[in-house]
């Protein structure tokens, strides 16, 4: 298995990217194919004598953080994010991780790689922590306005994630509401909540409020790209908020210091939980490869985690498995409503990019 990795796109890069595939390598469990400045690559490479198998492709672009992603997508088609992209649909690679602008990795994606078929709009998918487990939440800012379609197909997409790349059983599947009534909300999620409760076969416990997320109510959660990603940049801002109170409050004292002592392995365990790095990535769901998108400050962990998240998602099938569930679950209310157009038109900038 080759897993291609941008190797310029995080906040650190290629250093974080680089120590982040040693790491991976070393599981043996895939080739790691660096995309990038080949001498940047090489002379961080040096650094590390013990390393799996890694090799590199060289690019002369990258695009970043703070290029506007359609533009960098017509003037950069030398940029590793893209060179990465067009060797997963060729099929040299078998995976993308990019720790780079978030908005280049999805329009890219989605021009390069195309969406699944049954599939109105691919979104983000993350894997978050609760009381005793993990629940998937998606959608994490692919799209900030959803029609129903849409957030019927990310629930079905969930339910492939959250089983086949996290072990879930029978994932419980909930809609992000502003309260648990059926009755609340807008209309499209009024409706959506309708659809979802007459689709046999999935497990839906109907509208879940963001407490209900982390407290392990559903496995699960299905939103707009808005609302989910105001939803996960408030609980990283909660956790670093609580890791540092903490901090402070231990160190208050020496009665303090001694609880903090006898406490130590919880504490680890508590910031390990909510660290992102130790987590696998946020998968680009429903398009025609397998896609994972990290945090711009990624460290070396993230990245290597974001690799196994790959491999993980390779090994299971994972677009294989969704295909599926759209061809499971479908029912006559998801194929009759009318699918909204994407906010980028797509065939315009096919177009343009094929005239260049």
């Amino acid at each position: 298995m080759r897993i291609a990795l941008d190797a310029m796109g995080s906040d650190g890069a290629p250093a974080i990217e680089v120590q982040g595939a040693v790491e991976a390598s070393l599981d043996h469990s895939c080739d790691i194919v660096l995309v990038g400045n080949e001498d940047l690559l090489k002379k961080e490479l040096e650094k590390y004598p013990k390393k799996g198998n890694i090799e590199i492709i060289h690019t002369p672009e990258y695009i970043s953080m703070h290029d506007p992603p359609v533009l960098a997508l017509r003037q950069k088609k030398e940029s590793s994010l893209l060179v990465a992209l067009r060797k997963l649909k060729a099929g040299e690679v078998d995976a993308v991780v990019s720790a780079g602008n978030t908005g280049a990795v999805m329009v890219g994606s989605r021009i390069i790689l195309g969406i699944m078929q049954g599939i109105s709009r691919p979104a983000l998918a993350q894997a978050l922590p609760t009381i005793g487990g993990k629940v998937v939440l998606l959608d994490l800012g692919a799209n900030v306005d959803c029609q129903v379609r849409h957030l019927c197909d990310f629930a079905l997409m969930g339910i492939a994630y959250s089983h086949y790349a996290l072990g879930v059983g029978n994932p419980r599947v909930g809609l992000i509401n502003i309260g648990e009534e059926m009755v609340k909300g807008s209309s499209v999620l009024k409706q959506t909540f309708q659809i979802l409760s007459k689709i046999e076969g999935i497990q839906f416990v109907g509208n879940v409020e963001p407490n209900g997320v982390f407290g392990g109510e559903a496995d699960v959660v299905v939103c707009d790209g808005f609302v989910g990603n105001i939803i996960l940049k408030t609980a990283e801002s909660v956790a670093k908020f609580v890791g540092n109170f903490m901090k402070e409050q231990l160190l208050k004292s020496s009665m303090n210091r001694l609880g903090a002592v006898l406490a130590r392995s919880a504490l680890q365990e508590l910031k390990k939980t909510v660290n992102p790095n130790e987590y696998p990535g946020a998968p680009l769901l429903g398009v025609q490869g397998i896609v994972i998108a990290l945090h711009g400050a990624s460290l070396p962990l993230g990245v290597a985690n974001g690799i196994r998240g790959a491999v993980k998602a390779v090994n299971s099938n994972l677009l294989g498995h969704i295909a599926e569930n759209i061809k499971k679950f479908s029912c006559k209310e998801i194929t009759e409503i009318e699918e909204e157009k994407s906010i980028y038109n797509l065939d315009i900038l096919v177009n343009e990019n094929n005239k260049d």
